[in-house]
């Protein structure tokens, strides 16, 4: 809800997401298995932008942080995006950007594979992208 152009990227669009469901399936990391919980979960509303070239292909998604991390389900504690969906499964992560465990945690994942990717290929990088931070790096621009 609330989508709005960027007055100064014409080409980049700002809005809100605020995800709710219910835990009723497995959750499989890697060959690791959650049970369901059955748990229903309203997360704190976050803004999203997308960004795309001229010719309407999305080259950039971008999640930020709960704006209200007082907002969302009993048990959430302000967790927000897959932390709080993870929260609600029964996976506690006290982890945020710059957290030297966590940036550890997603190399080690990164080192074993078979778990997905936290950032992109090195190679897949567009050159015009210049931050050189990954995953929970601290924003270094």
């Amino acid at each position: 809800f609330g989508f709005t152009i960027d007055p100064d990227n014409p080409f980049r669009c700002y809005f809100f997401e605020r995800w709710e469901g219910t835990n009723t399936g497995d959750l499989q990391i890697g060959k690791t298995t959650v049970p369901a919980t059955n748990k229903e979960v309203q997360l704190p509303t976050h803004v999203m932008s997308l960004n795309w070239t001229p010719e309407g292909k999305v080259i950039y998604a971008c999640l930020s942080s709960p704006l209200d991390r007082f907002e969302g389900s009993p048990g959430v504690k302000g967790n927000g995006a897959i932390l709080g969906l993870l929260k609600v499964a029964g996976i506690g992560a006290a982890a945020y950007p710059g957290d030297l465990l966590f940036r550890l945690q997603q190399r080690i994942v990164h080192t074993i594979d078979g778990f997905g990717r936290n950032w992109s290929v090195e190679d897949e990088i567009p050159d015009w992208w210049i931050s050189k931070s990954r995953g929970a790096d601290p924003n270094d621009i």
